[in-house]
């Protein structure tokens, strides 16, 4: 179980120089914008010389815009790790990943359960993932089709993605090539707020979860067993809240 964010001491608070943050639950209000907090929060770790990055579920334009408006300098890992840049202004790195097992597996759903998969609107800027809505159909007999792609819930859709792709593998690839090649998995903290984002937390050991109460109980148990330490309040509130303690704590 995740220890308080207020664990987090002066050490390992000086220790940090990358972090990245899922956006949806994690960066985002209970209504779904984006929380002026945890967006000043990100402006303020930039300021003190915190590189901070985006990893998420969103199309690549959607993050970029969120960078854009937080002033973020550090890597964009769109679709679950599918897509990813060093910056916003880089161009695509060579990840290798293809749309085609996740193209052959909505084919496959659509013509088990002809009226049920929604494929989503921003689909159409997606260049791995594939994100679709299911309509009557449980997450789980869905899943039960298919071998050869994961199907992540992040709350908010569906995601279709070739197999073994992940935000945390992603990230682990890409740490070499960001900044001066020297950051190590211990000077970076990710923070996200469900299973989605459980790879980071297994392969980061400095995570935070943050707390999303729409969150079913199933899911929030497994993510409870990989994060190191939790917020108290919700949503960007929460990342705010745990960023300003660190922000504190480089100080003392």
């Amino acid at each position: 179980m995740p220890q308080s964010y207020q664990q987090i001491r002066p050490d390992l608070a000086l220790q940090i120089r990358l972090v990245v943050t899922d956006v949806d639950g994690t960066m985002t209000t209970a209504e779904d914008s984006m929380s002026l907090a945890a967006l000043e929060a990100v402006r303020r770790l930039e300021e003190q010389g915190v590189v901070v990055g985006l990893a998420s579920g969103r199309a690549l334009p959607r993050l970029e815009s969120v960078a854009q408006r937080a002033g973020i300098t550090g890597p964009i890992i769109a679709e679950n790790g599918g897509v990813a840049k060093l910056t916003r202004d880089d161009q695509l790195a060579d990840l290798g990943y293809s749309r085609q097992p996740a193209i052959r597996a909505l084919e496959k759903l659509k013509g088990l359960f002809p009226k049920a998969i929604e494929e989503t609107e921003d689909d159409k800027f997606r260049l791995v993932d594939i994100g679709i809505k299911s309509h009557g159909v449980e997450t789980a007999e869905l899943r039960s089709h298919l071998d050869d792609v994961e199907l992540l819930d992040s709350g908010y859709m569906l995601h279709l993605l070739q197999k073994g792709v992940s935000k945390g593998l992603t990230l682990m690839r890409l740490l070499a090539r960001i900044g001066d090649g020297s950051l190590s998995p211990e000077e970076v903290m990710v923070f996200g707020d469900s299973t989605t984002d459980m790879s980071l937390f297994q392969l980061f050991p400095h995570s935070v979860l943050i707390v999303n109460p729409r969150l079913p109980a199933k899911q929030r148990q497994a993510v409870l067993e990989v994060a190191e330490y939790i917020s108290d309040l919700t949503f960007g509130d929460g990342f705010a809240q745990v960023v300003l303690h660190i922000l504190d704590a480089r100080k003392a």
